[in-house]
C-alpha cells in the first residue's frame, strides 16, 4: 500500500520549528516562511482537483497531454522534474479552459540497465523495477503532478506487453516483421549476443571478458521502409506544430524518397536467402548485367577485396534471368548502400570484363526506352520484395534483443512447419519468473513448446526479445483505453482522443522513437483503428537543465564545488582549494559523473514543491537548456513573498471595515486607479494567455504575471480597501498562477474568498468567478469585451503601426475583414503609398493578439520608384529600422470600426 504524501510531509514537518503551528494562523502571518509553503503543501495535496479524464463527458473539448514516459530507475533527477512539470502547468491550464484532459503516467520499463541492476543484486529483474517504479512514483506525487493514476501501467506487465506482442503479430501478417541474417556482437562464453553498449572499449563482453566476436544471426526486423515515403510526407502535414527542426532531422533520417529497394532472391543453398538492392530506376532490372556488392557486405564471407563471388547467383525476378556477383569498391554505391544494380554501360562493361566475367554468351544489349518499370513496381509489391519508394540509406527496424528482458516475440520455430506464429488467444507469452538473467536461448524449460499449427511436441519458442523502443512506439494508445482486456484500445476511442495534442519530451529522441512511433501510427491508420496517421499534433521539445561543473585543467578530472574556489565567477576563474590548480567551470548536463547533480528532493525539502516547479518554469523557455543556479532563487522566491503580502494586506485593510460606511470613494484618483487595473488585469491576462495556450513561453508567461503583480501592488489602500477591479485583478493573478504553482494559488484563492466585506459577492457577481469554489473549479480569466486588442500592421515583414481593436470585434475577425480595415487607416494608406499590394497573411490568437502583413512589391521598393526613398547601405537601413520602430504609430479603432484616431505608443512593459 502507498504511503500518502502529505504523511511523508507530515513526518519531515515533525520537529521543525518558527512556523505557523495551525493552518488557521497562516492568515496572521505577513512574511512567507518556507516552513508555510510545507503547511500549503500538506493542506491542499489532496484537494487540487480531480485529474481523471472522463471518457463519457464528450460535451467538453478533449485534450490529451503527454510527457514521454521514464525508464524506472528509482530517483527522479531534474530533467524528469522540469518535463513534468511542464506539462502538469499546461494540462492544469486546459482543465482551467473547460477541457477534458487526458494526463497519464507510465513506466518504460524494460530494457538492459535494469537486467544489469538485477544480475549485480542477484534478485529478478521485475522485483528490482516494481520497487524502483514504486520510489519513483513517490516522488511524483510528492511534486503533485496532476496525472490519470488510474490509467498507470508499466512496459513489463504481461497485461501491457501481451498488446505489444499482438502489435508484432499483426505486423507479420501484413509481411511486414520478418528474419534476415545480420552481423551481431557475440559471447563466445555466454554464447549470448550483446548490444553494442554491452562491448566495452577493448572489445570484451562486459559480463564475460571474453573478447567479443562479429557473428552473422538471424534477427526480426520490421519493413519500416514500407511506409518511407508516407512518413516523409506526412512531416509537410498542416496540422504538425511546433515541430521545427525535428522535422529537419525527420527528414534526415528518412532521406529523399527517390528511388526503391527490393530483396533479390540467391539461387542455391545459402544461409542468406536474398540479398538487397536499391535503385532509382526499376525499368533497369530490364538491363541489368550484374550484382556489385563492397567487401564489407556479408556475402563476402571470405573478405575477398575483388573478384566474382562463386556460387553466388542473384535471380532476376522480373526477367527470369540469374546475374552474378561481383565483389568491388570500384563501383558508385549509393549513399547507404553496399549493394549496386549494375546495368549496361561501358564503365560496368570494363569492370565485369576485368573481373574476368563473361556476359556476351547470354546478355545483349538492349534498346534505351521511356520505360518506367511501373510494371516491375507492381510485381514486386504483390510478391513481397519491395517496390516502396525509399531512400538509399534508410534500413529496416532491428528489433532482435538477446536479452532476458524485454518483450518476448511471439514465434515457434517448428522442423515441420517453419515459423510458426503464437495464436492470438495464448497470448501474452509471459517471461519466466524464476530465473536471474539466464538469457531465454538458454532457459531450456522455457523454450520447449509444441506447434500449435501441427501439434509436434520438440518445437522452440523464439528466444529473441524486442528492442524497448517496440514498447514505447504505441504506449500512447494504450493510455487511452489502459485497462481493455479485449484489445489493444478501442479504436472509438481512439477516433476521439487521436492525435495527441501536446507531446512533451526531451530532444533526444526526436528521431528513434518520434520515428518509430509515427511509423506505428501510419501502420495502425491503414488499418482504419487511428483518425490520423500523424500521432503527436504538437510538440514541446525542452531543454536540458544544466549543472556547474568543475574539471581541474591539468588532469581533467572533476570536483565537487565544495573543493573549489571561485575567484571570478563573471570570467569563469578558479582554482582548487587544496593545490591552487586552475579549475575550468562548465555548463553541463547534470549527471552523477560530471558531480554537477542536484537532488530534486532536496530543493523539495529546502523551498517546497511549488517554489521549485516556478524555478524550473521561470526565466528561460522550456525549448532552451536551463543553467541551475541558486542565483536565480530569489527572483521567484521574492515573487512569491509579495503575493502573499498582497493577500495578507488586503485581508487586513478588509477586516478594518466599518459596514455602516461600507462605500468606495467617489474620487477622480479612485476611479482611475480602479480604470488602471481593469486595463492591467485585461493587458497581462492576454500576455500570459498567449505564451501559455500559443507560444508555450511559460517563463514569458510569469514575466506577465509579475507585471500584474506590479500594478496590484501599486494600488493605494482604499483601492484595496473598495475597489472591485482590485478583487478581479487579484482573482486573475491568483487563477493565472494555479497551474505553475497549484497549492501556493489554492491558499491564496482560499485567502481571497474568505476575506471580509468582498465587494464582488455571490450575489452580486458580475465577474463569472465561483465564490463558492477553489481555484480549480474556476474558468482561466477572459477579457473583457471592450477591452482594445493589438492588430499589428507589417510591410514586407517590418511592424509599421497597431490597430488597437475592442476584443468583442478583434475575436471575430478574418483576413480579408483585417485587410479591409487597415486599408481604411490614412495612416497605413500613407505608408503604402501607390505601391501594388502583392500578397497579405494574417494570423489571429483570439484573445491575444494578430498580425497582418502585406507583401508590397520589392522592385519598386529598391529603384526608389514612387516618392520612396532609394536602397541605402546596411547601416543606414538598420538606423533607419530604430528609428522607425520607436515612432510606430497606434490607432484605435472605435466599436464603428471607421475612424482611426492616432495616439501615443503605450508605457506598459
Amino acid at each position: 500500500m502507498r504511503v500518502p504524501h502529505s504523511l511523508y510531509l507530515v513526518r519531515w514537518l515533525k520537529g521543525r520549528r518558527n512556523f505557523c503551528s495551525t493552518v488557521g494562523e497562516l492568515t496572521t502571518c505577513r512574511e512567507l516562511v518556507p516552513e508555510m509553503k510545507h503547511q500549503m503543501e500538506q493542506k491542499w495535496h489532496n484537494k487540487l482537483g480531480d485529474y481523471r479524464f472522463n471518457p463519457s463527458d464528450t460535451a467538453k473539448p478533449k485534450r490529451y497531454v503527454l510527457a514521454m514516459f521514464p525508464y524506472p530507475s528509482g530517483n527522479l533527477h531534474m530533467g524528469h522534474v522540469r518535463v513534468y512539470t511542464i506539462s502538469d502547468a499546461m494540462a492544469r491550464f486546459y482543465r482551467l479552459n473547460g477541457a477534458n484532459v487526458l494526463h497519464p503516467m507510465g513506466w518504460d520499463a524494460f530494457g538492459l540497465p535494469a537486467e544489469n541492476a538485477a544480475i549485480q543484486r542477484r534478485i529478478a529483474a521485475d522485483t528490482w523495477t516494481q520497487r524502483n517504479i514504486g520510489e519513483m512514483r513517490k516522488q511524483l506525487e510528492m511534486l503533485a503532478f496532476s496525472f490519470d493514476w488510474e490509467r498507470e501501467f508499466a512496459t513489463c506487465e504481461p497485461e501491457y506487453y501481451r498488446w505489444t506482442q499482438q502489435l508484432f503479430l499483426m505486423l507479420f501478417k501484413d509481411g511486414l516483421a520478418y528474419q534476415r541474417e545480420a552481423l551481431v556482437n557475440w559471447d563466445p562464453v555466454d554464447e549470448t549476443v550483446l548490444a553494442d553498449e554491452q562491448v566495452d572499449d577493448n572489445g570484451c563482453s562486459w559480463r564475460s571478458g571474453a573478447k567479443v566476436e562479429k557473428k552473422v544471426l538471424r534477427q526480426w526486423f520490421v519493413r519500416t521502409t514500407t511506409f518511407a515515403k508516407p512518413l516523409l510526407e506526412g512531416l509537410s502535414d498542416p496540422g504538425l506544430e511546433d515541430w521545427k527542426d525535428i522535422i529537419k532531422l525527420q527528414r534526415h533520417w528518412i532521406g529523399e524518397c527517390e528511388g526503391y529497394a527490393f530483396e533479390l532472391p540467391l539461387v542455391g543453398d545459402h544461409k542468406m536467402k536474398s540479398v538487397s538492392v536499391w535503385t532509382r530506376d526499376p525499368a533497369e532490372f530490364r538491363k541489368a548485367l550484374f550484382v556489385a556488392i563492397h567487401p564489407a557486405n556479408l556475402l563476402n564471407s571470405a573478405k575477398h577485396t575483388e573478384c566474382v563471388l562463386e556460387n553466388v547467383i542473384v535471380k532476376n525476378p522480373f526477367t527470369k534471368e540469374v546475374l552474378p556477383v561481383i565483389v568491388t569498391e570500384q563501383i558508385p554505391f549509393p549513399e547507404g548502400c553496399d549493394t549496386y544494380l549494375a546495368v549496361e554501360s561501358e564503365q560496368n562493361c570494363k569492370l565485369a570484363a576485368k573481373s574476368g566475367l563473361n556476359l556476351s554468351s547470354n546478355k545483349k544489349l538492349k534498346e534505351e526506352s521511356n520505360d518506367s518499370g511501373e510494371d516491375i513496381i507492381q510485381q514486386a509489391l504483390a510478391q513481397g520484395i519491395g517496390g516502396h519508394p525509399v531512400s538509399s540509406k534508410l534500413r529496416d527496424w532491428l528489433i532482435s534483443r538477446q536479452r532476458f528482458w524485454g518483450t518476448p516475440i511471439p514465434i515457434i520455430h517448428c522442423p515441420s512447419c517453419g515459423t510458426v506464429p503464437v495464436p492470438e488467444q495464448d497470448l501474452p507469452i509471459r517471461l519466466p519468473t524464476d530465473s536471474v538473467g539466464v538469457p531465454l536461448a538458454q532457459n531450456e524449460q522455457w523454450l520447449k513448446v509444441n506447434c500449435p499449427s501441427c501439434q509436434r511436441t520438440d518445437c522452440r519458442r523464439e528466444s529473441d526479445t524486442m528492442d524497448t523502443f517496440v514498447d514505447s512506439s504505441w504506449y500512447f494508445l494504450r493510455f487511452i483505453d489502459a485497462h481493455n482486456k479485449q484489445m489493444m484500445f478501442d479504436p472509438t476511442l481512439a477516433h476521439r482522443l487521436m492525435p495527441v495534442d501536446l507531446y512533451v519530451g526531451g530532444k533526444e529522441h526526436a528521431v528513434l522513437h518520434l520515428y518509430y512511433a509515427r511509423f506505428v501510427a501510419h501502420y495502425l491508420h491503414s488499418k482504419g483503428l487511428l483518425p490520423t496517421s500523424e500521432p503527436f499534433k504538437r510538440l514541446l521539445v525542452q531543454g536540458m537543465v544544466m549543472g556547474r561543473s568543475y574539471r581541474v585543467a591539468s588532469s581533467g578530472k572533476y570536483i565537487p564545488a565544495k573543493e573549489v574556489e571561485v575567484l571570478d565567477e563573471k570570467h569563469n576563474k578558479a582554482v582548487e582549494r587544496t593545490t591552487g590548480e586552475p579549475v575550468t567551470m562548465l555548463w553541463e548536463k547534470m549527471s552523477k559523473s560530471k558531480l554537477n547533480g542536484v537532488d530534486p528532493l532536496e530543493v523539495l525539502r529546502e523551498h517546497g514543491c511549488d517554489t521549485l516547479r516556478l524555478i524550473l518554469l521561470a526565466d528561460v523557455a522550456p525549448t532552451s537548456h536551463r543553467n541551475w543556479s541558486e542565483a536565480t532563487f530569489p527572483g521567484i522566491l521574492n515573487w512569491q513573498k509579495r503575493l502573499w503580502m498582497t493577500l495578507h494586506d488586503f485581508r487586513e485593510l478588509r477586516t478594518k471595515i466599518n459596514p455602516e460606511n461600507n462605500k468606495p470613494p467617489t474620487t477622480e484618483e479612485f476611479t482611475e486607479q480602479e480604470n488602471k487595473l481593469w486595463d492591467a488585469r485585461n493587458y497581462f491576462t492576454a500576455g500570459a494567455t498567449f505564451n501559455y495556450r500559443h507560444s508555450h513561453q511559460l517563463s514569458v508567461g510569469i514575466s506577465k504575471m509579475q507585471g500584474l503583480t506590479n500594478a496590484i501592488r501599486r494600488a493605494s489602500p482604499d483601492v484595496v480597501t473598495f475597489g472591485r477591479q482590485y478583487e478581479r485583478a487579484l482573482a486573475a493573478q491568483i487563477i493565472m498562477l494555479a497551474p505553475m504553482a497549484p497549492h501556493f494559488a489554492a491558499e491564496l484563492w482560499e485567502q481571497l474568498v474568505t476575506a471580509p466585506h468582498r465587494v464582488e459577492r455571490e450575489e452580486t457577481n458580475s465577474s463569472g468567478l465561483r465564490w463558492d469554489g477553489t481555484v480549480f473549479d474556476q474558468r482561466w480569466p477572459e477579457i473583457d469585451e471592450d477591452f482594445p486588442l493589438d492588430l499589428t500592421f507589417k510591410i514586407n515583414g517590418a511592424e509599421c503601426c497597431i490597430l488597437k481593436i475592442p476584443a468583442k470585434r478583434f475575436n471575430q475577425l478574418t483576413h480579408q475583414e483585417s485587410l479591409d480595415l487597415a486599408l481604411k487607416q490614412e495612416a497605413i494608406v500613407k505608408l503604402i503609398g501607390k505601391r501594388p499590394l502583392r500578397t497579405s497573411d494574417f494570423v489571429l490568437y483570439p484573445s491575444c493578439e494578430a498580425a497582418l502583413n502585406v507583401d508590397l512589391d520589392r522592385a519598386i521598393l529598391e529603384e526608389g520608384q514612387d516618392g520612396q526613398e532609394p536602397v541605402k547601405s546596411k547601416k543606414e537601413k538598420k538606423d533607419k529600422k530604430v528609428k522607425k520602430k520607436k515612432s510606430l504609430q497606434v490607432l484605435h479603432i472605435g466599436a464603428e470600426l471607421d475612424a482611426a484616431v492616432p495616439v501615443e505608443q503605450c508605457d506598459r512593459k
